[in-house]
């Protein structure tokens, strides 16, 4: 290689050093700027994860707190002072509340609780249970024409907790002694692939004790 060559390309190494060194004066700012700001939100979610990591915390501690104390009714006033801080699992606390509130004997107040749930916003999972328990709770103290109503919206194909609502039918159908209603409904959850066991063994010891047949399993299995 010349001197000439050698001097050119040193020439041109230079210029292109100088061109690096003005972009990186002029344009560099925003490269520390992407990398400050990436750090920042990287920090920021962080933070954001371990704060709500520390509230869910603390809302299990306050609700395991609550179900610490001697009675359903203490239980049920613990769990209402939660209520209204525990987020998202507000819905969840309200219906242990109404529990507990209906194992202190208050009805009135944990129909109330459950209606509630049953009128808010919360998902269908939430509102059908809360929904079923209230016309559970009732029994024949609710209105004879509502609690069928209810009932058979409950227990509409596709419904969450269809069984469930069929159960109750043929228990409301016992009491008014209407025993081949009883017995279909009672046969229709023994064939049912919703049924979990235990449901269809209950369903099965009524049917032996009303002296009806049990459709055998063959049948479900068909289905």
């Amino acid at each position: 290689m010349s001197d000439s060559d050698s001097f050119i390309e040193e020439v041109t190494e230079e210029v292109r050093r100088d061109q690096l060194y003005k972009y990186v004066r002029r344009y560099g700012w925003i490269a520390v700027v992407l990398v400050v700001g990436a750090v920042g939100v990287t920090g920021f979610l962080e933070w954001q994860k371990a704060s709500l990591a520390a509230d869910a915390q603390a809302r299990g501690d306050q609700f395991a707190a609550a179900l610490d104390a001697d009675d359903p009714a203490a239980r049920a006033e613990a769990l209402a002072a939660l209520t209204a801080n525990s987020g998202p699992a507000a819905v969840i606390v309200e219906l242990r509340r109404a529990a507990e509130l209906a194992e202190a004997g208050d009805v009135d107040g944990a129909v109330a609780a459950y209606d509630g749930v049953a009128n808010s916003a919360a998902g269908p999972v939430y509102t059908e249970l809360a929904r079923l328990k209230s016309v559970i709770l009732q029994g024949t103290a609710m209105d004879a024409a509502a609690r069928q109503a209810e009932l058979e919206s409950l227990a509409a194909p596709g419904a969450i907790y269809r069984p469930l609502a069929l159960e109750q039918q043929a228990i409301s159908a016992l009491a008014a002694d209407d025993k081949d209603t009883a017995i279909a409904l009672y046969a229709e959850l023994v064939q049912d692939s919703e049924s979990t066991d235990a449901l269809r063994n209950r369903a099965s010891q009524v049917l032996v004790a009303l002296d009806a047949e049990i459709p055998a399993m063959s049948q479900l299995l068909s289905e």
